[in-house]
C-alpha cells in the first residue's frame, strides 16, 4: 500500500503546471453570500458552485471578480449590504485578485492604517514564494440556568499560514491551543460517546470539564494537468447544499485524506481516499487503530440551473492497512465489494440542486445503504435493512422583497440502522462521533433559519429545530446509534422511525453578530433548548453567551 501511494504521489508531483490555491474555510460567512449570488444569478452556470466544500479559493475569487464587473455594469443588481460583503470577500482572498502581489516583495503591516478597511494578515510575497498569516481568536462566556456550572469557549494561541512554493504547489495549515468548557447536554454527550464533537483528541479531570486539547489541520494542493486538482490535506469536507448533511458533514474530527478532483465538460468528479479513527473507548494516551474510507462523488451541471451528484462511498478496516483494490478511481465500488466478497460498508446516494425559480432554490439528498426491491414494495414490513435517508429543503432570498433577508427550510428523514455496521470498523463514524448527521439515525427532523443583515455590519439570525427520535431501550439496540453493529438488532421485522424509546427535542437560538473590525465580531447569543426522553423528566436549558472572535467561525452545538 506504501508503495502505491508512493507512486501515485510521485506521478502527481511530476505533472506540476499551475499555480493552485488553498480553500475558503468551511463556516465562514462568505458561504453564505456565495448561496446569495448562485441564486440571484440562477441561470448563469458560471455560478453554479459544486456540492463538495471547502471551494477553491482561487476559483472562488475569479467568479467574484466576473460578479464584481457584472454589478459595476449594472448587469447585476446587488444591494448596498451585498456590494459590502462581496468587496469583503475579494479582500479576504486578496491573493487571487488580478493584478495583486505583482512585485517581486511585498509586505503588509498588521497594524498599519489600512486595516482598518481589510482583513488582519501579514506575509510576504517574493518571486515564485509567498506567505501570508492571520492571527485567530476566540473567545466565549456564557450562562446556563439550573445552577450548571457558565460554559465558555477560550481558542488562544492560534494561527492561520498559508500561499505557494514555486507558484505550483499550495499550502495552509490551522493550528489552535483550546480550553473549553461546553453545556450541560454537550457534555452528557462527551460522556456517552467519549468523544468532544468537531473534535478530536482531548483531556479533562472531570465529566463537567474543563476540556483541553489542541485543533490542527492543514495540507498541500497543486494541479497534476489541465482540470485535475489534487489535495492532501488532513481536515474535513462537507458534501451537500443544505445545513446538515447526510453524506459527509463537519460534525465529527478532521481527518487524513487524499482528493483528487477532475473537470472536464459539464462534470465535476471527485475521488477521496482518507483515513480515519475508530477510537472506541481505548484510554487517552495510546495509539488508537485506523479505519479507511473511499468516497466517488459524480456531478453533471444539467443545464444552468439544474446540478446532479451520483455519490458511493466505502467504509473498511484492514489489519494491513488501506486495501489497494479501492485506490480503483472509478464509480462503482459496490460492485467491486461484490468480487471480492468483502464485508465492507457501501452507501450510495444522490444530491440534487436546483435554482429552479427566481430567488429560490431547491436541493435534496437521498442515501440507499442496502436496497431489496422486495422488501422496498413491502415496506410496512419494517425490515431492518431498508435503510435509507431523505433530505429536502430550500433556500429563499430577499423574502417579502426586503433586501438580504433569507430563509432556508430543511427536513431530514433517517431509519434505522443507516450508518450502522457490522462493527466499528465499517461504520460511518470517526472518532467515536457520526461522519453525518449529528443524531446518528432514526429520527425525523425539522429546520428553519432566518437571516437577516439589515446594515453591513450587522448579522441577526434565528434558528429552529425540532426532532423526533428513537432510543436504545434497556441497553437494545434500536438503531440510532452508529457505533453498534447492526447484528445486535433484537428482530429483523416490524421497524419504523422513532422505534425504541420515543425522545424529542426543540431548540431555538437568536443570534446577533456586529463586525467590529473586518473578520472581527461580536456575538450575543440566545440558546433555549427543552429535551423530553420518555421515563425520563424533561431537560430545559436556557443559554446566553456573549463573545469576541478574530478569523473564527462560532462554535455551535445544535443537536
Amino acid at each position: 500500500m506504501k508503495k502505491i501511494f508512493f507512486f501515485l504521489s510521485s506521478f502527481f508531483i511530476a505533472q506540476l503546471i499551475n499555480a493552485q490555491a488553498d480553500f475558503i474555510e468551511l463556516g465562514s460567512t462568505q458561504y453564505d453570500m456565495l448561496d446569495r449570488l448562485e441564486i440571484k444569478l440562477r441561470k448563469d452556470s458560471v455560478l453554479n458552485f459544486s456540492c463538495v466544500k471547502p471551494y477553491d479559493r482561487r476559483i472562488i475569487t475569479t467568479r467574484l471578480e466576473y460578479i464584481d464587473s457584472l454589478s459595476k455594469a449594472n448587469a447585476i443588481k446587488l444591494s448596498r449590504v451585498d456590494k459590502y460583503n462581496l468587496d469583503m470577500m475579494l479582500k479576504e482572498n486578496f491573493d487571487w485578485k488580478k493584478g495583486r502581489g505583482d512585485t517581486s516583495l511585498k509586505f503588509k503591516n498588521l497594524w498599519g492604517k489600512e486595516h482598518r478597511d481589510n482583513p488582519f494578515y501579514f506575509g510576504v510575497k517574493r518571486e515564485d514564494f509567498s506567505f501570508y498569516s492571520k492571527l485567530m481568536y476566540n473567545f466565549q462566556m456564557g450562562k446556563e440556568n439550573n445552577g450548571n456550572p457558565k460554559p465558555y469557549n477560550n481558542e488562544r494561541e492560534v494561527f492561520q499560514w498559508r500561499g505557494q512554493v514555486s507558484k505550483k504547489v499550495g499550502y495552509y495549515t490551522y493550528a489552535t491551543d483550546y480550553d473549553m468548557r461546553p453545556p450541560a447536554y454537550v457534555r452528557q454527550y462527551v460522556t456517552e460517546h467519549n468523544a468532544l464533537p468537531g473534535l478530536g483528541y482531548f483531556k479533562t479531570n472531570s465529566a463537567n470539564g474543563p476540556f483541553n486539547g489542541f485543533d490542527v489541520k492543514g495540507g498541500i494542493m497543486f494541479n497534476a494537468t489541465k482540470g485535475i486538482d489534487v489535495q492532501f490535506a488532513f481536515d474535513k469536507v462537507f458534501i451537500g447544499n443544505g445545513y446538515r448533511s447526510l453524506i459527509l458533514s463537519d460534525f465529527s474530527n478532521n481527518f487524513l485524506f487524499l482528493k483528487v478532483n477532475t473537470r472536464f465538460w459539464k462534470l465535476n468528479y471527485y475521488n477521496l481516499f482518507a483515513q480515519m479513527t475508530n477510537r472506541g473507548n481505548a484510554s487517552i494516551d495510546t495509539l488508537y487503530p485506523k479505519k479507511y474510507m473511499t468516497f466517488h462523488c459524480l456531478e453533471l451541471q444539467v443545464n444552468k440551473w439544474l446540478n446532479l451528484g451520483l455519490f458511493e462511498n466505502i467504509m473498511f478496516g484492514r489489519s494491513n492497512g488501506y486495501d489497494a483494490n479501492y485506490f480503483n478511481p472509478m464509480i462503482f465500488m459496490v460492485a467491486l465489494g461484490h468480487q471480492l466478497g468483502s464485508p465492507d460498508k457501501a452507501t450510495i446516494g444522490l444530491n440534487i440542486k436546483a435554482n429552479a425559480f427566481k430567488n429560490t432554490q431547491f436541493y435534496s439528498q437521498v442515501i440507499i445503504n442496502e436496497f431489496v426491491l422486495d422488501q422496498v414494495l413491502k415496506y410496512k414490513n419494517g425490515w431492518w435493512a431498508n435503510k435509507q435517508a431523505l433530505q429536502l429543503g430550500f433556500k429563499a432570498i430577499d423574502v417579502f422583497h426586503i433586501n438580504n433577508l433569507d430563509v432556508q427550510g430543511e427536513v431530514n428523514i433517517v431509519r434505522p440502522f443507516v450508518y450502522s455496521s457490522m462493527d466499528n470498523y465499517s461504520s460511518y463514524t470517526h472518532y467515536n462521533q457520526p461522519l453525518a448527521h449529528p443524531l446518528g439515525a432514526n429520527f425525523k427532523e425539522f429546520i428553519a433559519i432566518v437571516k437577516y443583515q439589515p446594515a453591513p455590519k450587522w448579522r441577526l439570525q434565528g434558528k429552529l429545530i425540532y426532532y423526533k427520535q428513537g432510543l436504545d431501550s434497556a441497553g437494545v439496540n434500536m438503531g440510532n446509534n452508529p457505533l453498534l453493529p447492526y447484528t445486535t438488532r433484537p428482530y429483523d421485522f416490524g421497524w419504523k422511525i422513532g422505534s425504541g424509546v420515543p425522545a424529542s427535542c426543540l431548540l431555538a437560538q437568536a443570534s446577533v453578530s456586529y463586525q467590529l473590525l473586518p473578520d472581527v465580531f461580536i456575538d450575543a447569543d440566545y440558546i433555549l433548548r427543552t429535551y423530553k426522553q420518555q421515563g425520563f423528566a424533561d431537560v430545559n436549558t436556557n443559554i446566553f453567551n456573549f463573545g469576541l472572535r478574530m478569523n473564527l467561525r462560532k462554535r455551535e452545538y445544535d443537536f
